[in-house]
């Protein structure tokens, strides 16, 4: 299939991605020989949701304030074997002073390198697949149907060997750690039976947003990320139309896959369903909720981050500025697209 757009800065990413992948594979070869002995990872929690879901937020607020578990910073996905760590130590003070604003605008998705990141990066840096890579890329394509996009968002999603590389690099994060791991991603979604083969004990925790909100949100941001990137806002119109037409079928298909496993009854008591308005109007209730279900310790730490951050709920504000019609989408044709999964957002 052609790409129907040339990327002034598509090769170097690639040649880039490329020397990442290539120095990931080497290192975790050398882990082979010299670092064998690691702990296994028990009762893992995997945080997943649609882009623009609420998934950073609570991974982030977990990594800090859960002192027995480990999410992967930013910096380690690049360096995910022990071997390129130590190698490479020398080096981490130089990545605190790169800022990476330009890519993603921080009033958006803060991000830097030592901040817990989603494991679709990781999966994005090691194969240049999964959902982030689609976005990235497939997103551009132009399909000849909407079962040739489906296709293609599950080809690049759906793979056992994604779930079996993060254990690995995971086994990597708690070396010499007696932390359980915390996952956060939205390719996994995709790989819920492989998720329980390799970890029967997990705990998945699946977090909802109205597609309302998740989807001109996800355009905002990749509106933002392809401008640095790839030169978004030089590129004609019918070529960012077709950009935001996938992105939308996209979106779509995930919506309709979730809503699949929930109607599943092989999945009825592996998945724990947070709706991101119980994130946000009843936070300290569904924290412990979510504490409770991943047989998490309640000491006096995390309940009194827990008690702060409730109280911050209530009077947060998105500098995040966006609306239906920057998009040319209305709220009735969403809610007619989307309607099946309503009523999982507003149960009975």
């Amino acid at each position: 299939m052609n790409h129907p757009i040339k990327f002034s800065k598509l090769a170097l990413t690639k040649i880039i991605r490329s020397l990442i992948s290539g120095f990931i594979f080497f290192t975790l070869l050398l882990d082979r020989i010299f670092f064998r002995n690691k702990r296994q990872i028990e009762k893992p929690i995997f945080i997943i949701g649609h882009l623009r879901s609420g998934t950073t937020f609570l991974h982030r607020f977990m990594c800090d304030n859960c002192m027995d578990l480990k999410g992967m910073m930013l910096f380690e996905m690049l360096l995910p074997a022990i071997t390129a760590r130590k190698i490479s130590k020398p080096l981490l003070p130089f990545l605190k002073r790169i800022s990476l604003d330009k890519v993603y605008d921080p009033k958006i998705h803060e991000t830097n390198f030592f901040l817990p990141e989603t494991d679709d990066i990781a999966i994005h840096f090691r194969y240049a697949e999964g959902i982030l890579s689609w976005v990235y890329f497939g997103s551009w394509q132009k399909y000849a149907s909407t079962e040739d996009l489906e296709k293609s968002v599950r080809s690049a999603a759906e793979k056992d060997k994604f779930i079996y590389y993060l254990r690995r690099i995971h086994e990597n994060n708690i070396y010499q750690s007696p932390k359980r791991v915390v996952s956060k991603s939205f390719f996994s979604i995709f790989n819920i039976r492989t998720i329980l083969e390799a970890f029967p004990d997990a705990k998945i925790i699946v977090l909802l947003r109205d597609p309302l909100e998740t989807v001109p949100s996800l355009m905002s941001l990749e509106r933002n990320v392809q401008a640095s990137l790839h030169n978004f806002d030089q590129q004609d119109e019918d070529t960012k139309a077709l950009f935001f037409e996938n992105l939308y079928a996209m979106s779509l298909f995930y919506y309709k896959y979730l809503d699949n496993l929930f109607s599943d009854e092989k999945f009825k008591d592996k998945l724990h369903l947070v709706t991101y308005n119980e994130l946000k109007n009843n936070f300290k209730r569904t924290m412990l909720r979510i504490m409770d279900y991943c047989e998490l310790e309640r000491n006096a730490d995390v309940l009194h981050a827990i008690e702060i951050q409730n109280n911050k709920q209530a009077t947060y504000k998105t500098e995040h500025k966006y609306s239906l019609e920057d998009f040319n989408l209305s709220q009735k044709q969403l809610r007619q697209d989307f309607d099946f999964i309503y009523p999982w957002l507003n149960p009975l």
